[in-house]
């Protein structure tokens, strides 16, 4: 299993040089079978699924 940081960054200025602050928000994992699944921190309990885009197919949606 491979684990990813999903991160975003804050810039500021400290003494006229740009600086970043980084904050961890989720992570991706890829399974042994080729599964990747994306977790955010602001949606606890909930795993969102990553499929390759088929650029001749469009996604099955179910909208609500």
């Amino acid at each position: 299993m491979r684990f990813l940081n999903v991160l975003t960054k804050r810039e500021y200025q400290k003494d006229g040089e740009t600086k970043y602050q980084w904050y961890r928000v989720g992570y991706i994992k890829e399974s042994e079978n080729g599964g990747i699944f994306l977790r955010l921190f602001q949606h606890p309990n909930t795993e969102f699924f990553v499929f390759e885009l088929d650029e001749n197919k469009t996604p099955d949606l179910q909208v609500d």
